[in-house]
């Protein structure tokens, strides 16, 4: 979604818009990621189109909203997919392009209940809104399996592991089970319940796989495999490293930049980024440096001699200027907010 923002020019509105509301909206309220986005587009369509299926007897308009609105569901879960599984460029003009074309085969179909729809139209729209629905099913499995590999951390392998399995999971029971069953077969007479649970564990676990991807960032794939620089693989550096930003509180200090530690440490700028993103597993400076804040903001915290201290002091003491990125920052390695995080420590 970002990289199709930049594209038309429309970054700058984008970062604008959200950040007013997020200011308007609440403190613990941050700018949208797409995953966050997506999500809440593809919970619309699920509930838009289990609800048209129970609404009865509804006006036109409401009968055009449940048409439109429920559909792509499948496509919605595709470019969520995308977000979670996709490091770089996740969002491409033609994905969109895409989903508009699935929302108009499938709103076609959607309408072409009633009788002045039926004919050789409907029968082609029943089809090719069947085709799209299996290609955006293949697709979501692509996206998952994608990049998947012994070099991933075994947290992400499990990541993709079980959404693939529970993702597989209501894809059997829904599409070989209860949809189409004979009438007076047992799928038959679950069928109904059988959609609304899978459709309610498809809502509620593309939710906690959101969470998981914020809390654990896919890293940016380099264009290119190259061999490691010398200084990706010195780990007399590393330490070096390590004992000037943790052991002396490097990272304690406002605004730091790479040039400063490597003036330190009298080494040139492109060889202390290769050690930090090559040995240290780092994805860039300030990655590690955030690593570092947050983690003696977590031992500030949960030290009972510092309960009376506002959190704002302790942003102060590691090294942020301000409180929002200090929240923001915990809270994307953390997993909840330093208040949370206190309350958590002190129980």
């Amino acid at each position: 979604m970002e990289g199709l923002l930049r594209q038309n020019g429309l970054a700058d509105i984008w970062a604008g818009a959200s950040a007013l509301v997020a200011k308007r909206a609440g403190p613990k309220l941050g700018p949208v990621a797409p995953c966050d986005i997506l999500w809440w587009i593809f919970t619309a369509s699920v509930t838009l189109s289990m609800a048209s299926q129970y609404a009865g007897d509804v006006g036109a308009l409401m009968t055009y909203i449940f048409a439109i609105g429920g559909s792509a569901g499948c496509g919605w879960l595709w470019l969520l997919s995308r977000t979670l599984f996709r490091a770089e460029k996740p969002i491409a003009r033609w994905n969109i392009l895409a989903i508009a074309a699935i929302i108009a085969v499938e709103s076609y179909w959607n309408l072409a209940g009633a009788p002045a729809h039926s004919g050789e139209l409907r029968r082609i729209a029943a089809n090719a809104a069947s085709l799209i629905c299996i290609g955006a099913v293949v697709l979501v499995f692509v996206e998952v399996l994608s990049g998947y590999s012994a070099a991933l951390p075994k947290h992400e392998r499990r990541f993709r592991q079980l959404f693939a399995l529970i993702f597989g999971a209501m894809i059997a029971v829904t599409f070989l089970w209860a949809m189409n069953a004979n009438e007076t077969s047992i799928g038959a007479r679950w069928a109904d319940a059988t959609l609304m649970v899978c459709a309610a564990i498809a809502v509620i676990g593309a939710r906690l796989a959101v969470s998981f991807r914020k809390r654990h960032p896919l890293p940016a794939r380099s264009a290119r495999k190259t061999a490691p620089s010398p200084a990706a693989t010195d780990e007399s550096l590393a330490q070096r490293i390590l004992s000037a930003i943790e052991t002396e509180r490097r990272f304690a200090t406002p605004d730091l930049k790479i040039a400063d530690l490597a003036a330190t440490l009298g080494e040139q700028d492109y060889k202390v980024t290769q050690c930090i993103t090559g040995l240290l597993g780092y994805r860039n400076f300030n990655h590690l440096i955030n690593a570092c804040r947050i983690d003696y903001a977590k031992e500030l915290l949960s030290d009972p001699n510092h309960d009376g201290r506002p959190i704002l002091s302790i942003a102060f003491d590691c090294g942020f200027n301000s409180i929002g990125p200090f929240n923001r920052a915990f809270k994307s390695h953390v997993g909840m907010t330093p208040r949370e995080f206190r309350i958590k420590a002190a129980g």
